[in-house]
């Protein structure tokens, strides 16, 4: 009976050694790591995510180098909330039960193509009761996967460790947020940018530049031209200055129908402002002194009715670059 029994005890005891050889491996490697996530090659993921006997979680990030460049995906935001989450377990108190990895498609080919994934970006936990065989494709479950149910994009750190959480039943320390106030030299700096940012505005509010009006009117008029021009409204969209042309050049302006650059619409409305202000500055001198009641009560309609006219002489917005 023992002679049976010696055999599977120290099977047993090989695995388990094995399982915790793994985990220090992986808690040297996590403390390498600068964000505490843990970058995985396919023989990595042989080792560490195939082998049985594991008593960890794995909690899997699938990055992909050339979508970093994406607006709308915003990889690289969601991989720093990652390495919020990551830190936060390893401050906590499973800090040795999961460990954050980062699989990138350009170096990990064959477990993309195990795994079944097609789209960006994907996280899910990998727990210790999960199977694999060496070359086998692998189905993972919903219950598994994390982003799917979160609301706000890029996900937060805070709500990947709820979910990593819930599947895992493991703690996590406080989300640490890197934060300039929290710098022990900040209030220093605070006071530093107070002495030199006041002494600075004492000196420009004394310099000659400052009575010089026509500066500020034309300060003034360029601010007012941009903000009705178009320019603006490109801001608020969020669309960029330039973009990429088939030829791989840098374009500013995009041709609209019929051939007509999009730039048509800030020269026409810079044209309408100098007409507009060119024809309001002419009024004062040119209406008769007599009628000055009248000129103080059709002044205010004029610019208003001048206003409307310059901001209408244009319907073409700036280039909506985002849809190309």
């Amino acid at each position: 009976m023992y002679r049976h029994i010696c055999p599977v005890l120290l099977l047993c005891l090989a695995t388990c050694a094995a399982a915790s050889d793994r985990a220090a491996k992986l808690v040297k490697r996590q403390h390498k790591a600068k964000d505490s996530v843990i970058h995985f090659s396919n023989q990595d993921f042989e080792e560490f995510a195939v082998g049985k006997g594991r008593d960890y979680h794995l909690v899997f990030f699938l990055n992909a180098n050339y979508l970093a460049g994406n607006a709308k995906m915003n990889l690289p935001k969601l991989k720093q909330e990652f390495g919020l989450a990551a830190k936060a377990f390893r401050r906590g108190p499973d800090a040795n039960k999961v460990f954050f990895v980062e699989l990138v498609y350009e170096r990990s080919k064959d477990v993309f193509q195990r795994l079944g994934v097609t789209q960006l970006p994907y996280i899910f936990n990998w727990g210790p009761d999960a199977t694999a065989k060496e070359g086998r494709g692998i189905k993972l479950s919903k219950s598994v996967e994390c982003g799917p149910d979160i609301t706000t994009y890029p996900w937060p750190a805070e709500d990947l460790i709820r979910c990593v959480s819930s599947s895992s039943g493991k703690a996590a320390g406080e989300v640490d947020r890197p934060s300039i106030v929290k710098n022990p030299l900040f209030p220093i700096g605070l006071l530093a940018f107070i002495c030199v940012g006041g002494y600075t505005a004492w000196v420009v509010y004394n310099s000659p530049i400052v009575r010089i009006t026509w500066l500020w009117a034309l300060g003034a008029l360029a601010v007012f031209w941009f903000a009705t021009s178009g320019g603006m409204y490109n801001i608020i969209r969020g669309m960029p200055l330039y973009y990429t042309g088939p030829n791989g050049k840098l374009v500013w302006w995009m041709e609209v129908s019929g051939g007509v650059c999009s730039f048509a619409g800030l020269d026409t409305k810079l044209s309408a402002h100098i007409v507009y202000l060119d024809s309001m500055s002419s009024i004062p001198v040119s209406w008769p002194s007599k009628n000055e009641e009248l000129t103080s009560t059709s002044l205010p309609a004029l610019v208003v009715v001048g206003y409307q006219w310059q901001a209408s002489c244009t319907d073409s917005p700036m280039p909506v670059i985002g849809h190309l």
